[in-house]
């Protein structure tokens, strides 16, 4: 085996399940605290709402994060785990575990042949400020975005927006923040940074981004409710920027953000 499992999905997701009856199915036993019955419309282990499956080693290799990750002793209850592509600092795609429970959501880097954990960035919901879902707009300045812009904005994703930075600092917030006395311009924010996150494996077929963001979407409703931390999950056109630039785009198109064997 070369590299991970691939992403598996069924496609027609608007005819199989419409997304308000997603919400609803998940949201009406988040509001009675129900999270067994959220965990188990999610597992749609009859592939009733077509949702996101894991291949088995995907499926052995959440375990073995929900098994590690999850504190003991807390009467923490999880929800569901994706294999995701998480885009950092630069703008690189980086292949990346993500579970979500009533509590908290994680960012998981897991190794399939040794079947290892990595790293882990817990975030509780009480952190978050808000989640957006749905397409990118390739930012305006920028010459980067400009020429990778049909390919920018044929993606879809989810930011989840937090007041404390997740990651690294990007170096367009260090230049801007440095050049904005001299241009006159405003500095960037300091009050909101967000992670971006799209599907995994989708590249070839933009319309897996789209399912994979709403049932997103609509997990984080439930989790939101489960938590009572009550933020906003909301549909938005995001600007997308790749700090990173040229050397970003061309990591990106060799996969080598992607989990292979050493």
């Amino acid at each position: 085996r070369e590299g991970s499992p691939p992403l598996v999905f069924i496609k027609g997701f608007g005819r199989m399940e419409d997304f308000a009856m997603l919400v609803h199915k998940l949201t009406e036993p988040a509001k009675r605290g129900d999270a067994a019955t959220v965990r188990e419309v999610l597992k749609d282990a009859k592939r009733m709402h077509f949702l996101w499956q894991p291949s088995p080693a995907q499926q052995e290799a959440i375990d073995k994060c929900v098994e590690s990750c999850l504190p003991q002793g807390e009467s923490e209850q999880f929800l569901k785990g994706w294999s995701v592509t998480s885009v950092n600092e630069w703008g690189v795609d980086q292949e990346r575990l993500f579970l979500l429970t009533d509590r908290r959501c994680y960012r998981v880097k897991f190794d399939y042949d040794s079947k290892q954990i990595n790293s882990t960035k817990p975030l509780p919901l009480t952190d978050v400020v808000r989640v957006e879902y749905g397409s990118f707009r390739a930012a305006k300045a920028s010459l980067t975005t400009w020429v990778w812009k049909k390919e920018i904005e044929q993606q879809q994703g989810f930011r989840v927006v937090t007041r404390e930075l997740d990651g690294n600092r990007s170096i367009n917030a260090a230049a801007r923040e440095q050049m904005a006395p001299v241009l006159g311009i405003d500095p960037p924010r300091t009050d909101e940074f967000f992670r971006e996150y799209r599907a995994f494996g989708a590249e070839e077929e933009p319309w897996r981004e789209e399912v994979f963001a709403q049932e997103l979407a609509a997990s984080f409703m439930a989790a939101s409710i489960l938590s009572g931390a009550s933020f906003d999950v909301r549909p938005a056109e995001m600007d997308k920027e790749v700090p990173g630039g040229v050397f970003s785009m061309f990591y990106n198109s060799l996969n080598l953000g992607k989990y292979a064997k050493p």
